[in-house]
């Protein structure tokens, strides 16, 4: 049940970032958080792989070392930080939708206990 008075979190998602055009890194790194970061495939990987390569070459812990050392923090990073940033943007709309929600509630007490007051005088 919707009340005109009162927005959905949501609405006031979409009318904050309605002026905000996607450029392609924001696009990727939505995907990237989305999909890949969250999945047991990756976590396994970075789990299982280094226990891999404990006999490899030492050269093959140094590739290893800087490529999950740098070039996945290049994108990780990143990534995990915008899930961040839209994790509190959705926590400010509820917030905000909560608090026009509560204070509609209150003027409306208001005015019933007001029409009361002048009902019994």
């Amino acid at each position: 049940m919707n009340h005109p008075k009162v927005p959905h979190p949501r609405e006031l998602i979409e009318s904050r970032t309605a002026n905000k055009v996607l450029g392609w890194n924001d696009v990727v790194l939505d995907w990237l958080a989305d999909h890949l970061l969250a999945s047991r495939l990756m976590f396994n990987i970075a789990l299982i792989l280094p226990l891999i390569v404990l006999s490899a070459p030492d050269s093959v812990k140094i590739t290893l070392g800087v490529f999950s050392g740098s070039w996945i923090q290049w994108w990780a990073l990143p990534a995990l930080q915008r899930q961040a940033k839209k994790g509190e943007t959705q926590r400010m709309a509820k917030a905000d939708a909560d608090h026009e929600a509560l204070t509609h509630i209150a003027l409306t007490v208001d005015k019933l206990l007001a029409h009361k007051d002048k009902e019994t005088k």
